[in-house]
């Protein structure tokens, strides 16, 4: 067809399309503008999933109204390498922001929805069940009938085999970070993972096995540990433990007697002492059934690892200082409990 065209009309078309191509440059030299600026007005929740690019971040700013378009915000990415950082869970956005605001939003911690759960050492099942409602601000109940679930297997993450269908123990402490959304049986599943998380990483099995315990018992070990001593008597209390087993010597560990009767107290009555439980150490030899709290690591590493020590007696003599003193001898024993007595009487 071009070969029939006249060389001077060759000129003027490739003139026409040259002008066109020009005009455009002129009214749009980068691409249509974003309309969408400044930090917006109102409030608007959005959830970004894991897993998810940039590309699906600026389509579901754009579905809630949060950007313009989901291509304004990808434009936006180019320049900010920091971008990347953006992480999944619940933010509380502005509606009608520029892309490089909801970028800046997006980024900054205090836009997320989140909210903490702290787990302490040591605490029972009882007492996790109540910091966890109080922290979720639910029933305890709820949390109760949440926990029933997770013990008959249930959830999607499953506790071991050697809980024996009991979550005492098992409900890692730590401090947790949840989308403000989040569900109870989430918030177990997130507790029993970090509890495998510990598990691999002291390799409790292939330890306990090594020293001739069940990973449970050394869990046991660890909860009688993280009750009775504060972290820089943690070994020695751990070697206590092993050398009144290796004696044949009931524990007789106060601690196990708080378990049983469900109190926190420094001194018991005869009564107390001969509480029928089975978590009652001085009434029964041996370790207790199972757990009476949920150690940390620290706890269950120095039950694997205890130094070496003929210690057979332990009394907090200054529980208030944490002051702990040690002992192999019975009658020295008794001189450590006058003073923790004494200490009593002065501070009670």
């Amino acid at each position: 067809m071009l070969k029939s065209l006249s060389r001077r009309s060759l000129i003027f078309l490739a003139a026409a399309i040259a002008g066109v191509i020009f005009i455009g440059f002129e009214v749009y030299p980068s691409g249509p503008k974003e309309s969408w600026s400044g930090s917006g007005s109102g409030e608007v929740a959005i959830e970004i999933p894991a897993g998810v690019n940039l590309t699906e971040v600026g389509r579901i700013l754009a579905e809630a109204g949060v950007v313009e378009t989901a291509s304004f915000f990808a434009i936006a990415t180019y320049d900010r390498e920091e971008a990347k950082l953006i992480q999944p869970g619940r933010y509380q956005m502005a509606l009608r922001m520029g892309s490089d605001e909801a970028i800046d939003r997006l980024l900054d911690p205090n836009s997320r929805l989140q909210l903490t759960v702290l787990l302490q050492e040591g605490l029972r099942l009882s007492q996790a069940i109540t910091a966890i409602a109080n922290q979720l601000d639910r029933a305890a109940e709820e949390v109760q009938d949440a926990i029933k679930r997770l013990e008959a297997g249930k959830l999607a993450v499953k506790l071991p085999d050697y809980a024996n269908d009991s979550a005492e123990g098992f409900l890692y402490p730590a401090t947790y970070q949840f989308s403000d959304n989040v569900s109870i049986s989430e918030v177990l599943e997130a507790m029993v993972r970090r509890y495998y998380q510990m598990e691999e990483k002291v390799e409790l099995t292939q330890s306990a096995d090594e020293l001739g315990f069940t990973p449970r018992e050394v869990l046991t070990m660890a909860s009688l540990v993280e009750a009775e001593a504060f972290p820089i008597d943690f070994g020695k209390v751990a070697r206590t433990i092993r050398n009144r087993l290796d004696a044949n010597m009931p524990l007789q560990f106060d601690a196990t007697v708080n378990y049983a009767l469900g109190t926190n107290k420094l001194l018991f009555t005869k009564e107390e002492f001969s509480f029928d439980s089975p978590y009652n150490t001085y009434r029964y030899q041996g370790l207790p059934p199972g757990p009476i709290g949920a150690p940390g690591e620290a706890a269950v590493v120095a039950v694997l690892s205890a130094p070496k020590g003929d210690w057979l007696y332990f009394v907090s003599t200054n529980p208030d200082q944490g002051i702990t003193k040690f002992t192999g001898s019975y009658r020295e024993f008794l001189k450590f409990r006058a003073e923790f007595q004494q200490w009593y009487r002065e501070n009670r």
